[in-house]
């Protein structure tokens, strides 16, 4: 391996459906230990349009850091492909985008990209996820993290009452999180085989109610 190659890793996700909220992932480390990570929430759009991102926020990175020799990483064989230009693009929002990567790609003097099986990418996976508050199936601190009703109760207030309030302050839409409560560190989005469990924290949901004064 080089001593002046640095290497990259992206990834794309989406929150709930594809088209949803998309979050992207990237990660950056030099042969000297550098390591710039990257996770941004950058609202409605497709999967695709996630990765793509990505990879323009790596490569933007890398420019940044004056890397010269930058071997790029990423599991979406659509990406890499399109901008290697093996396969056609027929998504036509993803035309600027392809141009914007191979654009930013000559910026740089030597880089390559590299599919990855998805099991390899879990860095930046991993990144794009927590960027929309989803994190994978795991042990849930449940002295941390619960229901609704179970928040509700201290309060004397019953999960439905409390969940109106809830709406009123822009933290649940339709029964799920807003990147609102993402933000506050109020929900919590765990991947299982169904899509995803939503938990609440039994401390900063209250704290984010009394700040928008919905909660005593």
């Amino acid at each position: 391996m080089s001593t002046t190659t640095w290497h990259a890793w992206f990834d794309g996700a989406t929150k709930h459906s594809n088209p949803g909220i998309r979050g992207i992932g990237g990660l950056l480390k030099g042969p000297a230990g550098e390591r710039i990570e990257i996770f941004e929430e950058i609202g409605e759009g497709t999967n695709n349009e996630a990765e793509y991102a990505a990879l323009m926020a790596v490569l933007d990175a890398a420019v940044t850091a004056q890397v010269q020799d930058l071997v790029v990483y990423g599991d979406s064989q659509l990406v890499i492909k399109q901008v290697m230009g093996e396969w056609l693009i027929n998504a036509k929002g993803l035309v600027p985008m392809c141009k914007t990567v191979q654009r930013l790609m000559d910026q740089i003097p030597k880089v390559s990209l590299s599919w990855i099986p998805r099991e390899e990418n879990t860095e930046a996976d991993a990144l794009s996820k927590k960027a929309i508050g989803v994190i994978e199936q795991g042990p849930v601190d449940r002295a941390v993290w619960t229901n609704v009703t179970e928040i509700a109760k201290p309060f004397g207030l019953s999960g439905v009452a409390f969940g109106k309030r809830m709406d009123s302050a822009k933290l649940r839409e339709g029964g799920k999180p807003t990147q609102l409560a993402i933000d506050k560190g109020c929900a919590l989005l765990v991947e299982n085989n169904f899509g995803h469990q939503v938990y609440w924290h039994r401390k900063l949901l209250p704290a984010a109610l009394r700040e928008s004064m919905l909660l005593d």
